[in-house]
């Protein structure tokens, strides 16, 4: 991504959560979902998002933060707390065609997703996510 100097830093975000009747499946199942959108965990459920390229929050950032959202209301999972600790600017200017910035939002099979460190949390269910989330505006 082009910064232009106009954000000289990554986004860099820390989240943390306490979930007070989640089985060790469903934790699991959360880590390996923040995972696979580029999060990295720093210990228990304690997750930074540092993204050297690109500041994608409309693809990778919002997306993850609903997913558990949605996880924890279907699943009845009471939440203790929840903390997020951003100090960045993110943005998207495509009003230029020679010089885009940002990634715009894309469907669930345009997302970039990363690696687990377990495979609990599926490619498909998260792109399909993803999708339903979207054709729930119709």
């Amino acid at each position: 991504m082009l910064y232009l100097g106009l954000n000289p830093a990554p986004t860099m975000l820390t989240l943390s959560f306490d979930l007070a009747d989640a089985t060790p499946n469903d934790r699991n199942y959360l880590r390996s979902m923040f995972e696979r959108f580029g999060w990295k965990r720093l210990g228990g459920s304690v997750f930074r998002y540092k993204d050297e390229n690109n500041d994608d929050w409309l693809n990778r950032v919002v997306p993850s933060i609903m997913f558990f959202r949605s996880f924890i209301v279907e699943r009845d999972i009471h939440l203790k707390f929840f903390t997020i600790d951003a100090n960045s600017t993110s943005f998207l200017d495509h009003s230029d065609e020679a010089i885009p910035l940002g990634v715009p939002p894309e469907t669930g099979a345009g997302v970039q997703l990363e690696e687990p460190t377990n495979n609990q949390s599926s490619v498909g269910t998260i792109r399909d996510f993803i999708d339903a989330a979207s054709n729930a505006t119709r």
